[in-house]
C-alpha cells in the first residue's frame, strides 16, 4: 500500500512529466520514477513504518545487501498510519549512496545491518536525516532539483495525417500484449539471472512500453513494442505516433510479425528512435522479400534479446 501510494504521490508531484514504472520481477527498486519522453529515471526504494514509537521515531534494520548502490536512485523511508488510506505528511528521500555512508552500522549473529531511526514530525530536529525530509508540498520541488529533470524537451508535433487503428481493436491490443509478454521474457532470458530489472509505467505518457535497468551497470533503455498480424499478402502494419515519441540512443522500437498460427514471424525488426522513417505515419512493410530500407532491422526471432541487450548495454 505504501508503494502505491507513493507512486500516486509522485505522479501528482510530477505534474504530467513524469511516470512511475512498476518492476516485473522484485530484484530490490520497488519504483521507476522517470521523465517523460526521456530516459531519466530515479529508482526508488520504499520503506514503510505502520508505527512509530510515542516520539515519532521510527526504527528499522535493513541488511547491508537489501540496500541499492545505485547512484541516481534514493530509498524513501515513509510512515502509513493507520487506517492506511494516506501517506503521513513528512518522509524521507535519501540517496542511496548518503544512505549508505551516512546510516549507523550494527553485527548481529555474524551479520552486518544499516541501523536506521528517524523522527518524523516536523518539529523535531534530527541532525543525521533532517535534510533529507520533505512534506508532500515539497516533492515538486525536490524533483525540479533532480539534475536533467527540468531540461527543454522539443515539442510535442501532431501526427501527419489522420492516423487510423486496425479495425478489430481487441484483437490488436490482444497480440500487442501477447508481444510485450514475449519481448520481456526474451530479454529476461537473454540477459541470465539477476542481470536485469524491466518494469512497466502504471500510465502511459509516452512509448516507453518496457523498462530495462540494467543492474550492473546502473545504465536504463527503453522499448516500444508493437506487433502486426502479417496479412494475406505478406505485409505488416507499423504505426508509431508522433505524440509522445522521443530520440535516444537507447530507445528502441521493435515491430514483431504475427502469423496465422498467432505466433512470431521467423524475424522481428528492432529500429533506433532515431533511424524510424517518418513518425507519425503508416507504414505498410514486404516481409519476403523484405521492404530494403528496413532491412537493416531484421533480427532472426530467437536472437532478439541477446542483440537488443548489445546494442543498448554493450553486452
Amino acid at each position: 500500500m505504501a508503494e502505491d501510494l507513493l507512486a500516486v504521490t509522485l505522479t501528482a508531484a510530477a505534474g504530467g512529466l513524469g511516470t512511475v514504472a512498476w518492476p516485473l520481477l522484485d530484484r530490490g527498486i520497488d519504483l521507476y520514477l522517470r521523465r517523460r519522453r526521456t530516459l531519466l529515471t530515479l529508482p526508488i526504494q520504499v520503506k514503510a513504518f505502520h508505527a512509530l514509537s510515542p516520539d515519532g521515531i521510527g526504527s528499522m534494520n535493513l541488511p547491508l545487501h537489501s540496500v541499492s548502490e545505485h547512484p541516481a536512485g534514493s530509498i524513501a523511508m515513509v510512515h502509513l498510519p493507520e487506517p492506511f488510506d494516506v501517506l503521513y505528511d513528512r518522509l524521507f528521500l535519501i540517496p542511496f549512496v548518503e544512505f549508505r555512508t551516512r546510516c549507523p552500522r550494527q553485527v548481529r549473529d555474524g551479520k552486518e545491518f544499516f541501523q536506521f531511526a528517524a523522527s518524523f514530525p516536523a518539529d523535531t530536529k534530527d541532525a543525521l536525516w533532517t535534510q533529507f525530509a520533505l512534506s508532500i508540498e515539497q516533492l515538486p520541488a525536490w524533483l525540479d532539483a533532480t539534475h536533467g529533470w527540468t531540461r527543454s524537451m522539443p515539442p510535442v508535433e501532431a501526427d501527419v495525417a489522420e492516423l487510423s487503428s486496425p479495425a478489430d481493436k481487441d484483437a490488436t491490443r490482444w497480440r500487442g500484449e501477447i508481444a510485450r509478454l514475449w519481448a520481456a521474457a526474451e530479454i529476461e532470458r537473454a540477459a541470465g539471472p539477476a542481470a536485469v530489472v524491466i518494469a512497466e509505467d502504471r500510465v502511459r505518457l509516452d512509448h516507453v512500453t518496457l523498462l530495462v535497468h540494467h543492474l550492473a551497470s546502473h545504465r536504463f533503455a527503453g522499448l516500444s513494442v508493437h506487433s502486426s498480424k502479417i496479412t494475406p499478402a505478406g505485409h505488416v502494419h507499423l504505426l508509431v505516433r508522433r505524440v509522445g515519441f522521443f530520440l535516444d540512443d537507447h530507445f528502441y522500437v521493435l515491430l514483431l510479425p504475427i502469423g496465422d498460427n498467432e505466433r512470431p514471424y521467423d524475424f522481428c525488426l528492432l529500429i533506433p528512435s532515431s533511424d524510424l522513417p517518418h513518425p507519425g505515419s503508416n507504414n505498410m512493410i514486404t516481409l519476403d522479400p523484405l521492404s530494403k530500407n528496413f532491412a537493416p532491422y531484421k533480427v532472426p526471432i530467437d536472437q532478439f534479446g541477446a542483440v537488443f541487450l548489445s546494442k543498448v548495454f554493450g553486452s
